[in-house]
């Protein structure tokens, strides 16, 4: 059996793998596209572009990772099923506690690297991407933008030039910064120069006006300079700066802020974090629990394999719920890591005790018997 466990492992790990990297590659695609924008609106360079996709797969990974597993078991219990192999197990007294062990191996590695995703992997390339994107947005102000065209450099932030000089200069300058929840902000000026004042950039603009709108009663403010200097420092956020949000940060780190910031997201972000590790576990004895057990191949393994495919993935989406929940409601982070243990031990002691959830074909025989009448009816009437 050892030998045979080994098999079953390395079958389990390698599906695993193969249906990982196939639901992740179709995440990249999606995400890729959604950042193409950086080669054809904004003008980075088809390098920039691919490192901050490829910087997104760790999130998507933890992502499909859970499910991907649950995917993996299917298909090699149903394989094993329509074999025959688990009742030639049963039969060589092989107790079902022993067969899932391999399983449960399995299900123990990918919650290693699922582990490692989520305290150390998912937050360093979040903030990498984070870094990028300042010095691109910086890249875009400096150097990017096209005379006549209006550019986003951010969110609800827009620039228009009418051209550049030949130093540099920006010529007839327009600003659109729409940010701000209470005031819109209209900057237009003759001339402007990105230039460092204080260890700080900034766009320095000559002979312009401001115009302030507040977005609820509507009332504008004109003001006319001579020389005006509009901060870029929010694009151009340095590494290690306090603007990192909780999702940017090691689960090492949330540990050492939690002692020095009154933040309440912060404990439900580290209870959640903690508890990802433990849901491949509960969906891999979700799945054993229908398709663990010797069945005749008579009854068919539609339904199993359905509910399998079901119960093992509402076990994860009941995690991202919880997860929900626990950062609105702090007082509650506690059932984060609660409830995927609680669910393990449910799914431990059925498989134990030898409690298999038989799923009854008699409900599909009929609604088929149903639709094929039906059918046969409209036939005959016609």
């Amino acid at each position: 059996m050892r030998r045979f466990g080994t098999y079953l492992f390395s079958r389990t790990l390698y599906a695993f793998l193969g249906v990982m990297l196939t639901l992740a590659g179709i995440a990249w695609v999606t995400q890729a596209l959604r950042r193409f924008d950086l080669v054809t609106a904004k003008g980075q360079a088809i390098a920039v572009y691919l490192g901050l996709t490829m910087l997104s797969m760790p999130r998507v990974l933890g992502v499909v990772a859970p499910f991907a597993l649950v995917v993996a078991l299917v298909l090699v219990l149903q394989r094993l099923q329509a074999d025959s192999g688990i009742v030639a197990i049963t039969a060589a007294g092989v107790s079902q506690r022993r067969f899932a062990l391999p399983f449960i191996a399995a299900a123990l590695a990918v919650s290693v690297f699922v582990g490692m995703l989520a305290f150390w992997l998912n937050p360093s390339s979040s903030r990498s991407v984070y870094d990028m994107m300042q010095t691109v947005r910086a890249d875009i102000v400096a150097n990017v933008i096209q005379p006549g065209r209006f550019t986003e450099v951010d969110a609800g932030l827009t620039f228009h030039i009418r051209n550049r000089d030949g130093d540099g200069s920006l010529l007839d300058l327009f600003i659109l910064d729409n940010r701000s929840p209470e005031f819109s902000y209209t900057y237009t000026a003759k001339r402007g120069r990105v230039a460092e004042v204080t260890g700080r950039s900034m766009i320095v603009m000559e002979q312009g006006t401001v115009e302030r709108k507040a977005k609820g009663s509507g009332a504008n403010t004109f003001v006319t300079f001579g020389s005006y200097a509009f901060d870029l420092s929010q694009l151009t956020s340095k590494a290690g700066d306090a603007s990192y949000g909780l999702s940017e940060r090691t689960l090492a780190e949330l540990i050492e802020l939690r002692k020095t910031d009154d933040n309440p997201e912060i404990t439900p972000e580290i209870l959640n974090r903690i508890a990802e590790p433990i849901y491949p576990l509960a969906q891999t004895l979700a799945v054993f629990l229908f398709l663990g057990f010797p069945t005749s191949n008579r009854r068919g393994q539609t339904l199993p394999v359905t509910m399998a495919l079901i119960v093992g993935s509402v076990v994860r989406v009941l995690g991202f719920a919880v997860m929900g929940i626990s950062k609105g409601t702090p007082e509650i982070s506690f059932m984060a890591i609660v409830a995927p243990t609680l669910l393990t031990l449910v799914f431990a002691v059925m498989i134990a005790v030898g409690v298999h959830p038989v799923v009854s074909t008699g409900f599909a025989d009929k609604l088929i018997d149903r639709l094929r009448r039906a059918m046969t009816r409209r036939r005959e009437t016609a």
